[in-house]
C-alpha cells in the first residue's frame, strides 16, 4: 500500500485518536480534525502517552514512536483538511443525525474519488450514502475499542457502495495491520448482534440472582471467552459436536421456555444430514482426511499458549 496517501480522521475522541495513531504508526500522514480545541489538545496528550507507554513496555522502539507522532497533525478546520485528504475515517459521536450532517458536508468538500468511511457501530450505512455526493464511495469501517490494539474491522458496504470502494477499504485496513472482514449492512452488523445478545443474557442472569457480575465475568473469561480468542463460535461448535449443541438448545428451551433457546432449524437439518462437525468429517466446515488429529494439535497449541497468559494475568503465574 502506498503510504503517501493522506488520511483524515474526523473526531478526536476515544476512537478517533486511536484510529489516527494506528494510521500514523503504519507510515501514513494523518490529520485529526475536531471542532473542539480542548478535545484536540486532550487527544494529542493521550496519543503521546500511549506511544510512550508502548516504548516503555518494549512493544515499539522510540524511533517509531517519534516518527509516528511526527506524522500526526491536529486541526479544527474541516474544509481545508477535507481538500487535503485522500481517504477519510469518520469517528464522531454515535448520533445518526450528526453523522448524516457530516457526510453531507464531506461529500461536498472532498474530491469525488475519496473514500468516506464511518466508524458507526450500528447505524444503516445507506443513511449516510443518501446524503452524500457520490454515494458509491461511502462505506462502514467499524473499529473496536481499543482501536490501537483490537485487530478486527467490520467492513460494511451499502447497496450504493462500489466494489472498488470495498477493495480500497480492505487494503487500507490491512495496511494499518488490522483484520478486515466484510459483512452485510444490517442493524448492529455482526459483532454487536452477538455481543449484545450475550450481554442481555448476562444481565438476565444477574437480575435473576444466579450469579454476581464478578462471578459472571470470571466464568466467561475462563470458559468460552477463553476459547473465543482462538476459535470462532462455528469452529467451536464443530469441535464440540453439532448434535451436542442441538441437545443443549432443546434442554434449555424446554426448561426455560425462552425464544432465544428454540432449537435452530439449521442445526436440526445438519444433524439429520449427519453433519455433526469434526467427528463426522463435516459440519459448518468440511474436514479432510486426518483433519481431526491436526486440528486437535492446533487447538491444543493455541489454547496452551493462551492458558500461560491467562495464568500470568489472573492466577499470578501459579499452576
Amino acid at each position: 500500500m502506498d503510504t503517501s496517501w493522506k488520511i483524515m480522521v474526523v473526531g478526536a475522541g476515544t476512537m478517533g485518536h486511536g484510529i489516527a495513531q494506528c494510521v500514523a504508526m503504519a507510515g501514513f500522514n494523518v490529520r485529526i480534525v475536531d471542532q473542539f480545541p480542548g478535545v484536540l489538545d486532550k487527544a494529542k496528550v493521550l496519543v503521546k502517552e500511549h506511544l510512550e507507554g508502548m516504548v516503555r513496555e518494549g512493544r515499539i522502539d522510540a524511533e517509531l514512536a517519534e516518527a509516528s507522532f511526527g506524522r500526526m497533525e491536529f486541526h479544527d478546520d474541516l474544509e481545508a483538511s477535507a481538500a487535503w485528504a485522500d481517504f477519510v475515517f469518520e469517528a464522531v459521536f454515535e448520533d445518526l443525525q450528526v453523522k448524516r450532517e457530516l457526510f453531507h458536508r464531506l461529500g461536498a468538500l472532498t474530491r469525488p474519488d475519496v473514500v468516506l468511511t464511518s466508524n458507526t457501530s450500528s447505524f444503516d450505512i445507506a443513511k449516510l450514502c443518501d446524503v452524500t455526493q457520490h454515494p458509491e464511495r461511502v462505506i462502514g469501517m467499524h473499529w473496536f475499542h481499543p482501536p490501537q490494539i483490537t485487530p478486527c474491522i467490520e467492513v460494511i458496504p451499502a447497496g450504493a457502495t462500489s466494489a472498488e470502494t470495498v477493495e480500497t477499504a480492505k487494503v487500507i485496513a490491512e495496511a494499518v495491520r488490522k483484520y478486515p472482514t466484510a459483512c452485510a449492512n444490517s442493524p448492529g452488523f455482526v459483532a454487536n448482534r452477538i455481543q449484545f445478545a450475550m450481554a442481555a443474557e448476562a444481565l438476565a442472569i444477574v437480575e435473576e440472582g444466579l450469579a454476581t457480575p464478578e462471578e459472571v465475568d470470571r466464568i466467561v473469561t475462563s470458559s468460552f471467552g477463553f476459547r473465543l480468542s482462538a476459535f470462532g463460535p462455528f469452529e467451536i461448535a464443530d469441535q464440540a459436536g453439532i448434535d451436542v449443541y442441538l441437545s443443549i438448545f432443546k434442554y434449555l428451551h424446554e426448561m426455560l421456555g425462552r425464544g432465544q433457546f428454540a432449537p435452530p432449524p439449521l442445526l436440526e437439518k445438519m444433524v439429520q444430514d449427519g453433519k455433526l462437525g469434526l467427528k463426522s468429517g463435516a459440519g459448518f466446515y468440511d474436514y479432510g482426511d486426518d483433519a481431526a488429529d491436526a486440528l486437535r494439535r492446533t487447538r491444543d497449541k493455541r489454547l496452551f499458549d493462551r492458558l500461560a497468559l491467562f495464568r500470568a494475568e489472573r492466577m499470578d503465574g501459579s499452576d
